[in-house]
């Protein structure tokens, strides 16, 4: 209660002097109840991003485990297929936790000695060579080499033409193989790989780099259309696994343990009500995505509530009725 009463203090002696706009002092008072409402809660934050529910993957801090661990099905068939050198397609819709599951495998793979794993980033804006390059560059700083001297014009180890680095792709891979490992090449977002760029992946394919494909089911079609001999080599999984309600509520826990620093033992989370788990649930259909979406928006609001009402943070309850209610900046 200490914080909150310096925090409307400092809100009056701002609103005493002259203000620097409208808007920038709407952001900096709604950033300060938020940090403070985070606070009250038992975590420390610097910035709103820190708090629960605003975990984006690709970030190195993003909890990914929140996303994906309930599909055991899904999680159980890709590791098999990774330990049998299988081509793999994981296909979902959006805000399904595909990205979250990339994030897994570039992270969990690359600290695994049977794989050298790399990930091949802006796809709409690759070429064939950059598709070449990026596995070559992996290899590299896996210690593996090219013999250079096979190479008419080699420039930061990768040789210039196009063709010569397909070449040293399937040199480079065979040297791999050698030390029995596997370079694996993730790609996502598949519906917006450009077609001259799905001949060369099946050519990295033929030569020993096994793909990990993810994207919408749409992408999968794009890829049996366009080159129905790389859709053929695929191992397509389709369909990450919605939340039920106790995902729902896993996952809210989960988050709050993490903004918390504080391990995940199964509690409950203890802002959210059972209804709020149900109508969150209800809402979103499970998709991982909104759910964040959903908690992040009642998580605002109850701060808000907790600000106004001055009540213990104990007191403080989500419920599916907080979705209805108005509130402002003022007491």
């Amino acid at each position: 209660m200490d914080r909150l009463e310096s925090l409307r203090s400092e809100e009056e002696d701002r609103a005493e002097s002259a203000t620097a706009g409208v808007l920038l002092d709407q952001l900096e008072e709604v950033e300060q109840r938020l940090l403070a409402f985070g606070e009250a809660l038992g975590g420390t934050a610097d910035t709103v991003t820190d708090l629960p529910f605003t975990e984006e993957a690709g970030l190195d801090h993003m909890p990914e485990p929140l996303y994906v661990r309930h599909d055991t099905e899904m999680l159980n068939q890709v590791t098999s297929w990774l330990l049998q050198d299988q081509h793999i397609g994981l296909v979902s819709p959006y805000g399904t936790g595909k990205t979250a599951f990339r994030e897994i495998v570039l992270r969990d793979l690359s600290k695994h000695e049977g794989f050298v794993i790399t990930h091949l980033d802006n796809p709409r804006e690759t070429t064939p060579r950059k598709l070449y390059q990026t596995v070559l560059t992996a290899a590299y700083a896996a210690g593996y080499s090219i013999d250079q001297r096979n190479y008419s014009q080699v420039r930061d180890g990768i040789p210039w033409a196009t063709a010569e680095a397909k070449d040293a792709v399937h040199e480079i891979v065979r040297r791999v193989r050698e030390d029995e490992k596997t370079l694996l090449l993730v790609v996502d977002e598949i519906e917006v790989l450009e077609a001259d760029l799905l001949s060369p992946l099946q050519v990295a394919g033929d030569a020993g780099v096994r793909l990990f494909l993810t994207g919408t089911p749409e992408g999968k079609r794009r890829v049996a259309e366009i080159r129905g001999t790389l859709d053929s080599r695929l191992r397509y999984y389709e369909g990450i696994d919605p939340f039920s309600p106790d995902d729902v509520a896993e996952y809210a826990a989960r988050s709050l343990a993490y903004f918390r620093d504080e391990p995940y033992e199964g509690q409950a989370p203890d802002l959210f009500t059972r209804a709020a788990i149900e109508d969150i649930h209800e809402r979103t259909d499970g998709n991982p995505r909104e759910v964040r979406i959903e908690c992040r928006e009642l998580f605002t609001r109850a701060a808000f509530v907790w600000y106004r009402t001055g009540q213990d943070i104990s007191r403080i309850q989500i419920t599916p009725e907080l979705r209805h209610r108005r509130f402002g900046m003022g007491r």
